[in-house]
């Protein structure tokens, strides 16, 4: 494990491209609206779907808000039998052995990564979300699984 990176943070640049282009869209979704009303075009069904969009852009902003206010400063440190979990918005550390992780699991939740740490004992999963490097992170903590198996075996 010479080669591989110790430690982990949440995707900032992810949040910020993110937050910039649903703006950007809910002002587009705005200004055609006014536009099409100053040109008195404002009918129904030409201001349905700029209405649905806005609402949508405006859900999806305000659900990447929520999840960065939980996760801002998140990082995971790997130790050479452990990983440390911090969530500083959270006021919470958590060190997790490798031994005591079941099972690695990543899926998309709209459009953010999500990996699951399921924990042995039926202990609560860890959820990491939108973490940078995800894909390599998610090798690195299965080979350190792997390893641990084998040399306790």
């Amino acid at each position: 494990m010479e080669n591989t990176q110790s430690d982990y943070t949440w995707d900032k640049a992810f949040f910020e491209k993110k937050l910039t282009l649903f703006s950007n869209l809910q002002m587009g979704f705005i200004g055609a609206a006014l536009m099409l009303m100053m040109m008195d075009l404002s009918k129904v069904y030409l201001l349905a779907p700029l209405v649905v969009g806005l609402i949508l852009t405006s859900w999806y902003k305000h659900n990447l808000d929520s999840i960065k206010d939980e996760i801002k400063g998140c990082s995971l440190t790997f130790a050479p039998k452990s990983i440390l979990v911090s969530f500083p918005e959270l006021n919470k550390t958590t060190r997790i052995t490798f031994r005591d992780i079941d099972e690695v699991e990543a899926h998309n939740e709209n459009f953010v990564q999500v990996i699951n740490l399921y924990l042995k004992n039926g202990e609560e999963k860890v959820q990491l979300k939108a973490m940078a490097n995800g894909e390599q992170l998610i090798q690195q903590l299965k080979t350190a699984i792997a390893e641990v198996d084998v040399n306790t075996a």
